[in-house]
């Protein structure tokens, strides 16, 4: 008995890890397209940027509503990529979760509850992805009205931009709070560690 659900659970282990790599394969592959795609959104917003600011007469006005527009957009690129090193770190903690899991579950100890919770993890991760991609392919132009309206105009973009990327950061919360769900839920398996040191029978 011991052998086969031993078998049983390595199956699903390399099941498991296969499955989280291709779904990593395929976030990154989309990040990377979806950066290439607003790096050329941006080239065109700021040549329209630049003309225009051709209507404000202060030429100081003009170089700093194109330098915070510039760095709108190296802000967001840059949390964009720190998100997703976070989440890729989250889902190796739960790998080792799942790992441990699968040890505990050899030597017969109940996990039902610490599955349901990496399923979680799992869930609020995907969900993650899905906000940091949207997240990647968002722009934020500087809708440039009259010169006296410049600071709100520029205002307005970084709230924007604000607003977007605290959403993009509960997600990740979010994910981090059910990989630690899953842990605590590991962690109450009555002597996990015994277990785990326990030589194979």
């Amino acid at each position: 008995m011991r052998e086969e659900t031993r078998q049983a659970v390595q199956a699903t282990r390399t099941e498991f890890k296969n499955e989280l790599e291709a779904k990593r394969t395929e976030f990154k592959n989309n990040l990377e397209a979806k950066r290439a795609e607003v790096k050329n959104k941006v080239q065109t917003q700021r040549v329209e940027l630049k003309e225009k600011l051709a209507k404000i007469k202060d030429e100081r006005k003009q170089k700093l509503v194109e330098r915070i527009s510039q760095q709108i957009e190296e802000l967001n690129d840059r949390q964009v990529r720190h998100f997703a090193d976070v989440l890729e770190k989250l889902e190796k903690v739960l790998e080792k979760i799942g790992a441990r899991a699968d040890r505990a579950e050899e030597r017969e100890a109940e996990v039902a509850v610490v599955r349901s919770a990496i399923e979680s993890a799992r869930q609020a991760i995907a969900a993650s992805r899905l906000a940091i991609e949207a997240q990647a392919a968002k722009t934020y132009s500087i809708e440039v009205g009259a010169e006296e309206n410049l600071k709100v105009d520029v205002g307005g973009a970084r709230k924007a931009l604000h607003i977007d990327l605290t959403a993009a950061r509960e997600t990740v919360r979010a994910a981090h709070e059910a990989v630690k769900k899953a842990a605590v839920a590991l962690a109450q398996i009555p002597r996990v560690d015994e277990v785990e040191n326990q030589p194979v029978e």
